[in-house]
């Protein structure tokens, strides 16, 4: 018994850990103050939750989820079609890749 509340204990805090992390990209994020307010535009900022993505023209159910390293990749069903989406925190902004196209660094929002 003791084993397995250890091992209990482990995955519970191995979990919590990811669920951590993957949290500190959710919100919103932007080129700059001004694109923060904007939507639907070319200059939109970009909303991360844990369930959905918003940026420029397209809303996206998010599906499968992993990382690699310090990157989030994401699988994210579009209107136009399933889109793959990679997030990589840089110190205090977010690299973009959107469509296997760099899309740049996103300040965060506040």
């Amino acid at each position: 018994m003791g084993k397995f509340r250890l091992w209990s204990v482990v995955a519970l805090l191995a979990s919590a850990g990811v669920a951590l992390a993957a949290e500190s990209m959710s919100g919103r994020w932007a080129e700059d103050e001004a694109a923060c307010a904007a939507f639907g535009t070319a200059k939109s900022a970009l909303v991360v939750s844990d369930t959905a993505l918003r940026w420029r023209d397209e809303t996206c159910r998010t599906g499968r989820q992993y990382r690699t390293g310090d990157t989030l990749h994401v699988e994210a069903f579009c209107h136009g079609g399933t889109v793959p989406v990679s997030l990589r925190l840089a110190g205090d902004r977010i690299v973009v890749n959107w469509a296997r196209v760099l899309q740049g660094q996103l300040q965060r929002c506040h």
